[in-house]
């Protein structure tokens, strides 16, 4: 059973999406039962995951939103050290 989904996550400006955009890039190359997309639109970035099952799909979600995490942990450490 083919599975998909889309994910949309807002960014404080077009800059930091960009720069997220990059940062996750290598996540679609998890494994060969998935395939990710990723687009921005201003400062949203949309991710697009289409798996050959449930299981594909939630490990390659997983690892986007774990990388975005991480990402957001860097934007928030280098705003304090400014």
């Amino acid at each position: 059973m083919r599975a998909r989904c889309a994910i949309e996550v807002g960014f404080p400006g077009a800059m930091a999406a960009d720069a997220a955009l990059k940062a996750i890039s290598h996540e679609g190359d998890i494994g060969n039962r998935s395939v990710l997309k990723l687009s921005r639109k201003a400062d949203t970035l949309t991710l697009e995951i289409e798996a050959d099952d449930i299981v594909a799909l939630r490990a390659t979600a997983n690892a986007c939103l774990r990388a975005l995490q991480v990402f957001e942990g860097v934007e928030k450490t280098e705003g304090v050290q400014q």
